[in-house]
């Protein structure tokens, strides 16, 4: 009984301690995975509010750039508006400019045929002095007619002009406005002082006449008239101060309405001009880029036309090579006979010399400038492999961290069905242990027993440990494949940057 009461008192704090360890163990885990999910979480989350932000901005400058157009429409419909206004009234003037000029050569063959009739014998004179005044008063008619409307242009151009004008000025004279009324409230308000000083002085006056009467009641009466016009005068200065108020403080709206257009004018202005600025700079640097290309293509066929000249400058030079080679060969025969002819061949030699010269000076200079362009297209062809060759590396590292991420997605299945099959083993354990009957737990060896107990203590912490090894490298991998991805971010914005500036 002793030995059965040991026994069970040695084997129920291992059952303690293990039950802690595991719980700890539980708990590790627990809290490890709980990290490794928020971890995760907040990666999805920071990629979702990025690819928000570059949807925003997308949309933004196209909505910007809808309102550059709609701009650029108002502006060519209102220069159209304005073109076919000046077309209409240049028309207009033309049209009215050659009937006034009909008119006058109406009015002038009138005249003449008037002075011609003046000629005639008075017995015609009767009969022509009929039909004159009624010709002459028609056009009349018609000239005061087109002359009406002629004025009648030229005043709705001057309107237009005025309207325009006028359109610039307001706000120059509601501020001028604004000072003058400021200045007449103040030199209002001067006078009410005076007058209010005098008011006062003539109060204090006012007992001093009450206690000692005058015998002069006239001047009484005079004084106390003049007291009342100043009451009056002094009312009718409040009133129109008050008024003076009133359309100061409604001149002052009306200027801070202008200033808060002209405000949001003078920001939509600058909003749409600096649009037009970051336009304006990506046309000029695609322009540029076009230059640059168009520079290669004429590069490339200046290298072929040189070469195609070289070729056909060969090819000339060929037989005027020959030509004198044959003829210093018969030279040669016809000098044992005539020795005159050195001179000649003298001659002819410096003129080869020369022609071999200029051929060769051409040789080189043609050659320099085939070496100078296949350096220049062997740079570029450099330039071009190093983008590519960049480019592929950045696809080989973006292939290699997604193939690191789904390897790390399958380790931690995988150290999840390790932990789940640990946890079943402690769970069948310790059912084992709590199954056991005393009797044969009696039975058994005592030394037997500790081994596999401590075998058992031993195999946990193991497999314990070892998961604890894989959730750290775990974690791990994790920080270094971001900052691998944002290292990747920064050497394609580099490459793009590079490709861009060449």
């Amino acid at each position: 009984m002793e030995n059965q009461a040991h026994n069970t008192m040695g084997t129920s704090p291992c059952e303690a301690e293990l039950q802690e360890l595991m719980e700890q163990i539980d708990i590790m885990v627990s809290n490890k995975k709980m990290d490794w999910e928020r971890k995760m979480r907040a990666l999805e989350t920071r990629l979702d509010l990025r690819d928000q932000e570059l949807a925003n901005a997308q949309t933004c400058l196209d909505q910007k750039g809808q309102e550059v157009g709609l701009l650029r429409q108002k502006l060519d419909s209102l220069e159209k508006c304005n073109l076919a206004m000046t077309q209409n009234y240049e028309g207009q003037l033309q049209s009215l400019k050659a009937q006034f000029s009909k008119l006058t050569n109406n009015f002038e063959k009138l005249r003449l045929h008037q002075m011609k009739q003046n000629k005639v014998p008075r017995k015609e004179l009767p009969h022509l002095k009929e039909e004159i005044p009624f010709e002459l008063s028609n056009l009349n008619q018609k000239l005061e007619e087109f002359r009406a409307k002629s004025r009648e242009w030229d005043k709705q151009e001057i309107l237009y002009q005025t309207h325009l004008i006028s359109l610039d000025a307001q706000q120059k004279l509601l501020s001028e406005k604004c000072n003058q009324f400021q200045k007449q409230a103040q030199s209002y308000q001067t006078q009410l002082n005076g007058k209010k000083q005098c008011l006062e002085d003539s109060s204090s006056e006012i007992p001093r006449l009450i206690c000692d009467p005058d015998p002069n009641c006239e001047i009484n009466e005079r004084d106390e008239f003049i007291i009342e016009k100043l009451k009056s005068a002094v009312n009718e200065i409040a009133l129109s101060r008050n008024k003076l108020q009133d359309e100061n403080q409604k001149l002052l709206q009306e200027l801070k309405m202008y200033q808060r257009q002209c405000q949001a004018m003078e920001a939509g202005l600058s909003e749409v001009k600096s649009e037009l600025q970051s336009r304006d700079d990506l046309l000029r640097i695609i322009e540029m880029e076009r230059l640059q290309l168009h520079r290669e293509l004429l590069k490339i066929g200046e290298c072929q036309n040189a070469q195609g000249n070289k070729t056909r400058l060969e090819s000339s030079y060929l037989p005027s090579i020959k030509e004198p080679e044959r003829k210093i060969k018969e030279l040669f025969s016809v000098m044992q006979d005539q020795p005159n002819h050195e001179k000649e061949l003298n001659k002819i030699r410096s003129q080869l010399q020369q022609v071999e010269e200029y051929h060769n000076s051409e040789q080189e200079r043609m050659r320099n400038e085939i070496s100078d362009l296949t350096e220049e297209l062997h740079q570029k062809e450099i330039t071009i492999a190093t983008v590519t060759k960049k480019a592929a590396l950045l696809e080989k590292q973006l292939k290699m961290e997604l193939e690191i991420k789904e390897k790390m997605l399958a380790k931690q299945k995988v150290s999840d069905m390790k932990y789940k099959a640990v946890r079943t083993e402690n769970t069948h354990l310790k059912g084992m242990m709590g199954d056991l009957d005393p009797g044969e737990y009696m039975s058994m060896d005592f030394t037997n027993r500790e081994q596999s107990r401590h075998t058992s203590i031993n195999k946990l912490q193991y497999e314990n440990e070892r998961l604890r090894n894989d959730l750290a490298k775990l974690h791990v991998n994790g920080k270094s494949t971001w900052t691998n991805q944002n290292t990747y971010e920064e050497t394609g914005r580099y490459a793009y940057q590079s490709q861009i500036k060449t």
